[in-house]
Parts: structure tokens; sequence; C-alpha cells
């Protein structure tokens, strides 16, 4: 993900008054667009594909971490136990 760039800072205002040309813009560049008010932070504005593609990394990240946690806890089986109790699963769908 891009970090946002110091010509990527709009005041809301400005925004509001324009927000086809931002929308262009944004669809564009594909950078995120950081909105002021009053001299302030106040939203980030993402194109959608790129605000899903972060989504997906912090799902990964969450599952990674998960894992991890798994692991040093002690919590995972052999992978032959693991192979073993979805054949076994199959074996039984199939029979159904």
């Amino acid at each position: 993900m891009n970090t946002i760039q110091v010509g990527n800072v709009t005041p809301l205002t400005d925004f509001g008054n324009n927000i086809e040309r931002y929308m262009e813009e944004l669809s564009t560049s594909k950078q995120p667009l950081l909105l002021t008010q009053q001299g302030k932070s106040s939203a980030v504005l993402l194109d959608a594909e790129q605000y899903q593609q972060m989504l997906d990394e912090i799902a990964f990240m969450h599952s990674v971490a998960k894992g991890l946690e798994d692991y040093r806890n002690n919590r995972t089986l052999p992978a032959k136990e693991v192979f073993a109790s979805l054949e076994k699963i199959i074996a039984e769908a199939e029979k159904q």
C-alpha cells in the first residue's frame, strides 16, 4: 500500500466542490487522498480496489499471527494426522 503523499492532501471543502475531479484522480492514480477539516486530518479516501486489497492483507496477517500463536502454544498437529483425518472425512462423505 502506498503512503499518503503531501500532494494528496485536500481540504474537505475543496473536495466537496470538486468531487468528480477528485474521484477521477483517485481512480487513475490509485493513491489515497487525505481530507482535512479546519487544517487537521479528517478522513482518508481510497480507491475501492485498494481498500479491498488492504482488507485482504490485514486478514492474511491476522491468519499468520493466529498460526504463529497456535504454533507457540503447541496447538498443532503433524501433517500425517491432518491428511489422515481429511481422508477419513472424504471417505465418509463419499459413502453418503
